[in-house]
């Protein structure tokens, strides 16, 4: 099925009507509108740009906006509030503007007769498909309530997660870029200045000196092609990554990394269990779990485990046993999903590997950032230890000179 945005007149009243109507194609939606008596004058998909998203606002509501969104509205509902009346009051008391006009959005959709999940179709960008899968579980089940907290559960854990990522990031790149900005003075500013002064002096300097002025020069005479061959490679490298086969070559290296890979292995296998564990939990049926799951997979490498574990499980495989086949996963994972299978507590397990490794992934976090800083230290005493060097020993030989 489809979700078409419609905009038209009621045939017997001539009100008009805007709303969503979902069928397999654009004709069989006019045909269901207008086997409700409305007259349409303007039919497209929700995905497609409409006014609702042409302002771009659901690009701007960030996730911990929306967790904190989804908190209030689990609150609401395990209070026994309406569902209209849940709506209007997070609409009133969301802080993102943004996001308080699609609580709007979504609570006209409801007055109108639809389904939740259906309303939140209509903000693709702003609800995935895990969101609106969950939200259609809880209203099938008549827990909305208990699905909504497991929803701002997990989103709290996406907004954690990325943060921890983020320290980790950030603080190597700002000491990266210091130790470059530190080296690139050395050699444009403080060589070319004592190079005058050798000149002057006509002092003979040793091999590896007149190396160091040699690459002082080249980057004075060419740091503008060098920053302009720097910003194409990055470029072209980017658009590498983002090919299918490039994009999979990245990701396993990434995985394959000496020191780095076990934490990527492990932020993924921690996103894997808790997302897949979350659904399940939810009442979402395991293959469209799956599938959902390895949609949220940034890792192209471990999303085509996943759709292989899929169609294994399909075709009645378990999912331990697809598991076990890939190399990727520590033994760990296998065998507490073997367990849960075994004992029909699968989504407990996933919830304990969860846990289990979202407490390694910030030890190792932890453990990279306390690695990083003596590194990065070692490395800028060695250049600033080379460059001395070189040229304090043919400033040692002009003071010989002179007494």
């Amino acid at each position: 099925m489809v979700l078409y945005n419609y905009k038209g007149y009621d045939a017997q009243s001539g009100n008009s009507k805007k709303g969503t109507v979902d069928a397999e194609t654009p004709r069989a939606a006019r045909a269901k509108l207008r086997r409700e008596k409305i007259i349409i004058s303007k039919l497209e998909e929700a995905s497609a740009p409409s006014k609702q998203q042409s302002s771009l606002f659901a690009r701007r509501v960030s996730l911990l906006d929306l967790a904190v969104m989804t908190r209030q509205f689990a609150t609401l509902q395990n209070a026994q509030v309406p569902l209209d009346e849940s709506l209007a009051a997070l609409t009133s008391q969301v802080d993102n503007p943004e996001l308080r006009n699609v609580m709007a959005g979504v609570r006209d959709d409801i007055s109108e007769g639809k389904p939740l999940a259906t309303a939140l179709l209509a903000y693709p960008k702003v609800f995935n498909r895990l969101y609106v899968n969950m939200v259609e579980a809880g209203e099938s089940s008549g827990k909305m309530g208990l699905v909504l907290e497991r929803l701002a559960d997990y989103i709290e854990y996406q907004v954690e997660i990325k943060g921890k990522i983020f320290s980790a990031l950030s603080y190597p790149a700002i000491m990266i870029a210091a130790s470059l900005a530190i080296i690139a003075y050395l050699f444009i500013s403080v060589v070319p200045g004592l190079q005058k002064v050798f000149n002057s002096l006509k002092v003979t300097l040793p091999w590896y000196t007149e190396k160091l002025i040699t690459f002082s020069e080249f980057l004075q005479a060419h740091w503008v092609m060098i920053i302009i061959a720097t910003g194409v490679l990055t470029f072209l490298l980017r658009q590498w990554s983002k090919s299918t086969a490039g994009g999979r070559r990245v990701d396993l290296w990434a995985l394959t990394l000496p020191i780095l890979g076990s934490l990527v292995v492990r932020i993924n296998v921690s996103k894997f269990t808790k997302t897949l564990s979350t659904l399940l939990n939810s009442g979402v049926p395991i293959i469209a779990a799956l599938e959902i799951t390895k949609n949220t997979i940034a890792n192209s490498v471990i999303a085509d485990i996943l759709e292989d574990a899929k169609t294994s499980v399909q075709e009645g495989d378990s999912l331990g046993n697809c598991i076990e086949r890939s190399s990727h996963f520590p033994p760990l994972v296998t065998h507490m999903i073997r367990t849960g299978e075994k004992t029909g507590d699968l989504e407990g397990m996933l919830s304990h590997v969860a846990q289990a490794y979202d407490s390694e992934v910030e030890r190792k976090i932890a453990a990279l950032i306390a690695l990083i800083e003596p590194l990065m230290i070692i490395v800028m005493a060695c250049v600033a230890s080379v460059v001395i060097i070189a040229l304090l020993v043919p400033m040692l030989s002009v003071m010989s000179s002179v007494r």
